[in-house]
């Protein structure tokens, strides 16, 4: 089975190496995925921190209103579940107000969309910012809301920075001059850098994860079933209920 309509992005490379049967239930199947908490709130935060900066009315008010706009509850949560993500989500924006939004860069672009080429196959995908500064250097920056922070070494062989800075050079004309993840529930920024070296392997890993799709290898990886949001209902499952 190929998929002719195959494009290259983080999000269907990070599926793939997940579970290859995973990539196939969604990006084939069009298996729903259900939003959970913790999607609804990162999703939140990322809409909000896009549209502060679109409107670009740099103040904690417009901060806050930013978030009431852009808020979103999904899953099965009841309204004190709720309550208590945006109660988080106004502690993370104010850390975030106090360390880094008082003092924006010369220019800031959000939710960066670009479409390039790795090999054949097109290649889209969403930088979440590129700050440029007023020494004329520019920043990529992904935003993560994850409950653990990462280890440098998790962050130096990330695979999404390592596409997104062949992106910048490609399709966006530029090398960025600093790489970062923002890890917003704990306020903290970790930079990082990518050689030649390490964005051609991310290259490779890329074309061969493409060929296996257009080439129908979907076997699962029954080791990660515990974290799948499919568990209960593959039939490969090792951890489905009966």
């Amino acid at each position: 089975m190929r998929d002719n309509s195959f494009k290259i992005s983080y999000s269907r490379m990070n599926a793939y190496l997940f579970c290859p049967l995973k990539y196939k239930a969604v990006y084939l199947d069009n298996l729903y995925v259900p939003l959970n908490g913790d999607m609804a709130f990162g999703n939140s935060v990322h809409k909000t921190l896009d549209c502060f900066y679109k409107n670009g009315v740099y103040t904690y008010e417009a901060l806050l209103d930013s978030l009431n706009v852009s808020w979103e509850s999904g899953g099965d949560l009841n309204a004190q579940e709720v309550y208590v993500y945006y109660i988080k989500a106004v502690k993370i924006l104010k850390d975030f107000w106090e360390t880094f939004g008082k003092y924006p860069p010369k220019r800031i672009s959000t939710e960066h969309h670009f479409e390039s080429k790795i090999g054949i196959y097109p290649f889209i995908g969403i930088i979440d910012r590129i700050d440029e500064n007023e020494d004329g250097t520019r920043e990529l920056v992904d935003y993560k809301t994850h409950k653990v922070i990462w280890t440098q070494e998790k962050i130096d062989n990330d695979l999404q920075l390592s596409l997104y800075c062949y992106a910048c050079k490609i399709a966006l004309g530029f090398i960025p001059d600093k790489i970062a993840i923002y890890f917003l529930s704990h306020n903290k920024k970790i930079y990082t850098t990518r050689n030649e070296e390490q964005i051609q392997k991310a290259l490779d890993l890329t074309l061969t994860v493409a060929e296996k799709i257009n080439a129908g290898e979907f076997t699962p990886k029954t080791e990660n079933c515990h974290l799948c949001d499919f568990k209960n209902k593959c039939r490969f499952s090792s951890v489905r209920k009966s």
